[in-house]
């Protein structure tokens, strides 16, 4: 019993150490954290504004969040064109202000955060990562433009199909049979002729 209490001991203090938060010394904005190739470390966040800088938390978003009166961070770089006094959080890493939607769970640079062509007021969530503003198809911050977009049916995380289409993510399956198509995982699926990997369709 002690060593369970003692082993409960130990990963709560991993976890604490592990978590990032932004720290004011200085007159200066750091982010504070720990990683395991740097141990403990204190990173400065240049320009950031100090005197109305602020931590901001999400309930099961696993990013570290702050602003000033002039910008949003996210694990301490700017979120380029982010109105701070409106920015909020909708659900599965999607936030919103009042000109764009922004996806941080996936992505290949920061460019990738804020979603242009999506009306956030329009904006909302089928399942996991799929969205939708009546206009386009989202999976994360990827969109597609659908002609039958209402009849759309997330089939996993990945993989989505409308009355007409499969859909891997944003993209369009070709040379798929629909009738007889069905998931195996995250990644591929089958259909009556062939397997159909992601790697296949970009």
């Amino acid at each position: 019993m002690k060593n369970k209490f003692l082993l409960f001991i130990l990963i709560a203090i991993l976890f604490t150490s592990c978590e990032k938060k932004y720290i004011i010394k200085n007159e200066s904005v750091y982010l504070k954290g720990w990683s395991e190739a740097n141990g403990g470390y204190e990173r400065l966040i240049p320009n950031a504004d100090s005197k109305t800088f602020e931590n901001m938390e999400f309930e099961d978003v696993n990013c570290t969040f702050g602003k000033d009166k002039y910008h949003v961070y996210m694990d301490g770089e700017i979120v380029k064109k982010c109105d701070p006094k409106t920015f909020e959080y909708i659900d599965n890493y999607f936030f919103r202000d009042k000109n764009a939607i922004y996806f941080f769970c996936f992505y290949n640079s920061t460019d990738d955060w804020r979603i242009d062509s999506i009306n956030p007021k329009k904006f909302k969530i089928i399942k996991d990562y799929w969205a939708t503003d009546g206009e386009y198809l989202l999976n994360g911050y990827r969109t597609l433009k659908v002609d039958d977009l209402s009849s759309f049916v997330p089939l996993n995380e990945n993989w989505g199909k409308t009355k007409t289409q499969i859909i891997y993510q944003t993209e369009i399956v070709k040379n798929v049979d629909y009738n007889s198509f069905e998931v195996i995982d995250l990644y591929s699926g089958k259909d009556k002729n062939h397997t159909i990997e992601s790697s296949d369709i970009f």
